[in-house]
């Protein structure tokens, strides 16, 4: 019984890297050129080859054609690259690599539970070790994305932090008289070393203000790389107005002055959640102990006063 299921396991790893490298044998570009023109209608310039990158291109190139596959969605399309992109990976192959890494992830923590199972895993049924193994490659498989979240959230915690500083320089560089992309250069440059989120964030928009694009559509690419409530509101009242030809100061001052507010309130609430939060290890913890070092000597006294 024993022989059958390490057969079984290996026979389903071998299946499993035999897919794999079916799945990353490179196609002709050609042919992919030809069908892709066939079906979109659209032909394309060809670009040049780096030489640098060219091994890299060759290992992405099949994960990049399942996304593109996958990439018709367009709601997973923007889920996934504002995901990638709030994290910090701008990279044009990111989805491929995040795929890639999932892929082999997977392969790893089920080959490796195997062979751990094979040493010392001897006395668990076929049924459990199956259930082992599978678990194992559904962590390693989802365990980049979760990994992708978590520093998603982290990024968007420390731009929030450093929203109302960078408001309040942006308020005295546009009340000084400069421009609102100069500001924005300014602030950037500044907060490069205390706040490295939002010198990132900037930088993109700056970049984006020199290529040429709207201050308009360049900030809401911004909100849609940080995915920020306090910033969706900040930017929907500068454009506002920018569109309406209201003082676009008073706009940031009333802005940074809600987020103040808004963190104050935020102290007040925890602040004030603290004693119900408090009332459990004080319960478990504290009491007990209190009690025990209060009523065991009145115990032992009592005990040795009573006779025989």
């Amino acid at each position: 019984m024993e022989i059958l299921i390490y057969g079984l396991a290996f026979a389903t790893t071998s299946i499993i890297i035999l897919a794999l490298y079916s799945f990353l044998r490179s196609r002709d570009p050609l042919i992919d050129r030809l069908n892709e023109d066939a079906h979109d209608e659209v032909y394309e310039t060809s670009l040049r080859k780096n030489d640098d990158n060219q091994s890299l291109q060759k290992l992405l190139k099949p994960f990049q054609e399942k996304l593109r596959r996958e990439q018709k969605r367009e709601e997973f399309t923007d889920e996934r690259r504002n995901l990638l992109r709030s994290a910090g990976y701008y990279h044009p192959n990111a989805g491929a690599i995040l795929y890639m890494i999932r892929l082999i992830l997977a392969v790893v923590f089920a080959l490796g539970m195997t062979i751990i199972l094979f040493f010392f895993g001897v006395n668990l049924s076929a049924l459990a070790r199956t259930f082992i193994v599978v678990m194992f490659g559904a962590i390693g498989y989802f365990f980049p994305l979760l990994a992708i979240h978590a520093k998603s959230s982290e990024r968007r915690l420390q731009f929030s932090e450093g929203l109302p500083d960078a408001l309040d320089m942006m308020l005295i560089c546009l009340e000084s008289g400069l421009s609102f992309p100069a500001t924005m250069k300014h602030v950037a440059r500044e907060l490069q070393d205390v706040h490295p989120v939002i010198f990132e964030h900037f930088e993109i928009a700056n970049l984006e203000f020199q290529a040429g694009r709207k201050r308009a559509d360049a900030l809401k690419n911004m909100v849609k790389r940080v995915e920020l409530d306090d910033l969706t509101s900040i930017v929907t009242m500068i454009n506002q107005s920018d569109s309406l030809g209201t003082s676009l100061t008073r706009a940031i001052r009333a802005a940074a002055e809600d987020l103040r507010r808004d963190r104050m309130l935020k102290a007040e609430e925890k602040a004030n959640a603290l004693p119900v939060k408090m009332a459990i290890p004080l319960t478990t913890c504290i009491f007990p102990t209190l009690f025990c070092i209060i009523m065991v000597p009145v115990v032992i006294r009592i005990v040795t006063m009573i006779p025989g």
